[in-house]
């Protein structure tokens, strides 16, 4: 559609109306984006529980924290997040984080997170825990500035270790050697004995282990020693020049005793323990030491033979017979030398 128009000097031109209309539309919406520019938000920002009201244009929450020189630095938690669009009474969540080290399976992470609790900051960087792996720090404990953080790897396995078995010793007899010596008859064998334990390792190190069990794998066989019991006979010039032979000799504390009633008492008849006469050349022993029946040589005193007991004569003690009760008393008490006469 065309209309024409009269100018001012009477001369007819041509006027379109759309042309018209296309920029009235034009200029009323550039002036609405010029108001919506220049709109007004009035929003609030929480940075670690501090409130700050904000009155912004900016279209989101990126540039509505960067018009208020709020920076963002990597690990910290915006939310809604940097490109929401900023509406009108909005309320922006930001969590600053914190930076902090995990020494995990041999390595150092460094990362930089709001401080959630370590169950969390786990989970967010992909470390997954076995049932028995041990933390430095609680799980339900909050990650703070600076803080390392150690897991330790924990399993647990079964170690069977072998041992020896040392042969036990037995003892037997030999006639055919000399007393006092001794000869190995059997060498027997060393068993082996399986223990089985329970390790705990950490990160790959052993910090204990438990004995849950243990088996014979192998018996020990005994090792056998026989021991000589075949007299040595020694000879020995003792008083008066007379050559005495002995398979023993003991030194022992020697007393004396007269068989009457003095020295044995009200009930003493004068007969050894054996039934022999007490007297010179009579000694009281302990059969446990020396057998009844043995032929001695005692150093002063002369031969003698082991023909009775006391009730205090006991182990290493002997008592010499005599005659009278004077010679009893001035033998006394002393050590001597006690030879066990041979056969």
């Amino acid at each position: 559609m065309q209309i024409q128009k009269v100018s001012a000097s009477g001369v007819i031109l041509p006027f379109r109306l759309g042309t018209y209309l296309v920029n009235v539309f034009s200029g009323l919406v550039f002036f609405l984006l010029l108001i919506y520019a220049f709109r007004m938000d009035t929003i609030t920002v929480v940075v670690d529980g501090a409130q700050l009201k904000l009155v912004t244009t900016a279209p989101t929450v990126e540039t509505a924290l960067a018009k208020a020189k709020i920076p963002v630095r990597p690990g910290d938690e915006v939310t809604p997040g940097l490109a929401a669009r900023v509406r009108d009474g909005m309320e922006i969540q930001m969590r600053r984080g914190v930076k902090f080290f995990i020494d995990v399976d041999g390595k150092a992470i460094e990362t930089r997170m709001p401080p959630v609790t370590v169950g969390e900051a786990l989970q967010r960087i992909g470390i997954g825990l076995g049932e028995a792996d041990r933390l430095s720090v609680p799980m339900d404990a909050q990650v703070w500035e600076g803080l390392r953080l150690s897991v330790a790897r924990v399993t647990t396995d079964t170690l069977t270790v072998e041992a020896k078995i040392t042969p036990p010793v037995a003892y037997v007899n030999d006639p055919n050697l000399d007393k006092g010596k001794q000869r190995v008859a059997s060498a027997g064998e060393t068993g082996v004995l399986a223990r089985e334990y329970q390790v705990v390792f950490e990160d790959g190190k052993e910090v204990s282990r438990k004995l849950i069990g243990e088996r014979v794998v192998k018996p020990a066989v005994n090792k056998v020693i026989a021991r000589g019991i075949r007299p040595v006979i020694h000879t020995k010039t003792v008083a008066g020049g007379r050559m005495i032979r002995y398979t023993d000799v003991l030194t022992m504390e020697a007393t004396a005793y007269e068989p009457g009633p003095q020295s044995c008492g009200i009930y003493a008849d004068g007969y050894t323990y054996t039934g022999k006469k007490a007297t010179y050349g009579i000694a009281a022993v302990d059969p446990k030491v020396i057998p009844l029946g043995t032929k001695l040589y005692i150093e002063g005193y002369g031969f003698a033979a082991a023909e009775d007991i006391g009730s205090a004569i006991k182990k290493n003690r002997i008592d010499v017979c005599y005659d009278t009760e004077r010679e009893a008393f001035l033998w006394g008490r002393k050590k001597v030398k006690v030879y066990i006469l041979a056969p």
